[in-house]
């Protein structure tokens, strides 16, 4: 699978990348749907079966559409390449073409398309957030918007700035004052797509869902993946993520690592972003995106006041 990474340096470069992936993602659905037909035509329950096999692909091949090409597009392809937004992609690249191919086969659109037509809004934007800010724990690189950027976005997703601005000007404000914004503590993952449970939804903090088993309470990023493990929870139910397996003491520690909160995180959490080649993980900036914010946005010390003071 790929990483989330530039997806060219000029508009050519993007345009061939996004039309690729376009046609990855379209042959995948396609060929969903068409095994889901044959299978429908085999009777209602199958029939029911067929529908709800098609919802679920779509929704897990969503997550993965979101969290590698969302960045991508928003954040890391540099301003003079970006021939359109992530949500003008999926929703006119992918979304428009998915619901051509169930039209074509007479079948409904999953129950929850207007939860996901919402999501294209914020979703993506929320994630970056949470791999910027846990970077260290994965083998990518990773940077903040620059001030042009972030008017782009502004232009882009009308209230971007309200409701994820806030969250950048205060990692810049610490980098500039020193303090690299790193977390102390284990991203909570998705028991069921695994990605880390920080969707901030427009004018609300992060929202958790949750449901308990036998005495194990179970979390997910989204109704829709609550759905999904609640169809199949025998199957589910028994695995568990990085952080409930470090929770349950799974994870191999030193005995150092027991007496000591440093090392305990260096162990692990920042030791995920070691690969062969080095450490990843990294701001390849070394928030000099940051320090433009001081430099070229005289909007900013007021928007830190503002934060500051909410």
């Amino acid at each position: 699978m790929d990483k989330p990474k530039s997806l060219g340096s000029n508009p050519e470069e993007v345009k061939s990348e996004l039309a690729r992936r376009a046609e990855l993602i379209s042959t995948r659905l396609k060929r969903t749907i068409e095994f889901a037909n044959k299978l429908g035509k085999r009777g209602r329950q199958l029939k029911e079966a067929a529908e709800y096999y098609i919802a679920k692909s779509f929704w897990l091949n969503w997550r993965a559409i979101a969290a590698l090409t969302g960045p991508s597009m928003d954040y890391l392809t540099p301003l003079d390449g970006r021939i359109m937004s992530f949500r003008e992609f999926i929703t006119e690249w992918v979304g428009a073409q998915f619901k051509r191919q169930l039209e074509d086969y007479g079948i409904e659109l999953p129950w929850y398309w207007k939860y996901w037509e919402e999501e294209t809004k914020w979703w993506h934007h929320s994630f970056e957030l949470g791999i910027y800010l846990w970077r260290r724990t994965l083998n990518i690189h990773n940077r903040g918007p620059t001030p042009e950027e972030r008017r782009w976005l502004e232009e882009k997703y009308p209230g971007w700035e309200e409701n994820f601005g806030r969250y950048w000007d205060l990692y810049a404000k610490n980098y500039i004052e020193g303090r690299p914004p790193l977390p102390k503590t284990a991203p909570l993952l998705c028991n069921m797509c695994q990605v880390p449970l920080i969707s901030i939804k427009p004018g609300r903090h992060v929202v958790i869902y949750q449901k308990e088993i036998n005495g194990r309470v179970y979390n997910f990023c989204s109704p829709v993946c609550m759905w999904i493990f609640e169809q199949e929870v025998e199957r589910y139910k028994g695995h568990m993520t990085y952080v409930d397996r470090m929770a349950a003491m799974k994870i191999k520690l030193s005995p150092e690592a027991l007496t000591n909160i440093e090392r305990l995180w260096d162990e692990i959490i920042w030791n995920m972003g070691f690969t062969e080649a080095g450490e990843a993980g990294l701001d390849p900036t070394n928030g000099a995106w940051a320090l433009l914010y001081k430099e070229k946005d005289p909007e900013y010390q007021k928007r830190i006041a503002k934060w500051m003071e909410a």
